[in-house]
């Protein structure tokens, strides 16, 4: 489109100072074409051609013939490099210009940039200088009340050393007990495990009790010497009652562990809901025969685990 109207405009110029020359031989080259006249956005080239199109018909309109205009061509086209030089010497020049007034305006966008970040730093400064100032204040007024509370202060750290002091006091006794029960409980360690390694199991077993149960028959061990025995039970219920007795070989009790089953409100629905309990006896110089370690289930269901050891230290040193 600038071409179209570019070329229009040219060709109007040149119409206007044909008429207005003064008629001269038909064969001499008409010099009106200074680089100065045509658009940037032309190739030196593109200019040269334009040119070079409008002479033509310019010296058609004149009437001129082939062979004449040919004439006048080979003299035109001598002055092509010098024109299409120029052009490009003034194309650069007006290139570097526009490059010039490019950084120009990018500097001064820059300048006026800094200008605004400096205004808005200085703004921030100042209000940092007033926000520093009401803090002045704050932390002096503070001073003024923690100077006053000080003595305050003092007596409750006064008073906190000495609560300190009673704590500590505490703290030591208590670790004077803790030294003493885990010394016991290291005692009843090494009792256990001495007693593991001179006992013998002589009876080990599982009852599972049902709703039909009532009364089972007694579960009988013998003890063939006078030794000590440790009986350990462990039973659960989740229905009914039950009651597991150990007796001697003379009919007497020597324990007993009664279970009563009572439902829990909001029982568990994955059936956890059970009694349970356990009875550990160690009988020192029990007596050689039959015990016999009786069940009565009334309604019951669940299970009873049973073990029965001797020491035999007793026996070997028989």
């Amino acid at each position: 489109m600038k071409k179209s109207a570019f070329l229009l405009f040219f060709l109007l110029v040149c119409s206007n100072f044909m008429f207005s020359q003064v008629a001269q031989d038909s064969l001499s080259v008409y010099n009106i074409y200074a680089p100065n006249t045509f658009n940037d956005s032309f190739s030196a080239e593109e200019s040269w051609e334009i040119h070079k199109s409008a002479y033509i018909k310019q010296l058609k309109s004149k009437g001129l013939t082939d062979d004449e205009i040919k004439k006048s061509m080979v003299s035109y086209e001598k002055d092509k490099e010098e024109f299409i030089a120029q052009v490009k010497k003034q194309q650069r020049l007006a290139a570097i210009q526009r490059k010039k007034a490019t950084e120009q305006r990018a500097f001064a966008e820059i300048v006026r940039k800094e200008a605004d970040e400096m205004r808005k730093q200085a703004d921030i400064l100042r209000k940092d200088a007033d926000e520093l100032r009401k803090q002045a204040d704050i932390a002096r007024n503070n001073a003024e009340k923690q100077r006053e509370k000080g003595s305050i202060q003092r007596e409750n750290a006064d008073e906190l050393r000495k609560q300190a002091n009673i704590q500590r006091a505490k703290a030591d006794e208590q670790r004077k007990l803790a030294d003493i029960q885990r010394a016991k409980a290291e005692e009843q360690r090494k009792k256990a495990q001495e007693w593991r390694k001179n006992a013998e199991n002589i009876l080990i077993k599982n009852i599972t009790l049902t709703n039909q149960s009532n009364n089972s028959k007694p579960i009988v061990f013998k003890v063939t010497s006078i030794t000590t025995l440790r009986i350990g039970i462990r039973a659960h219920i989740s229905s009914g009652t039950a009651l597991i007795e150990i007796y001697n070989p003379k009919g007497i009790k020597e324990g007993e562990l009664s279970l009563n089953f009572k439902s829990k409100s909001g029982s568990n629905k994955d059936g956890l809901n059970y009694t349970s309990g356990a009875l550990d006896k160690t009988i020192s110089g029990a007596e050689v025969g039959e015990w016999q370690i009786k069940i009565s289930s009334h309604k019951s269901e669940g299970a009873v685990a049973m073990s029965v050891a001797q020491d035999i230290k007793t026996t070997m040193d028989e």
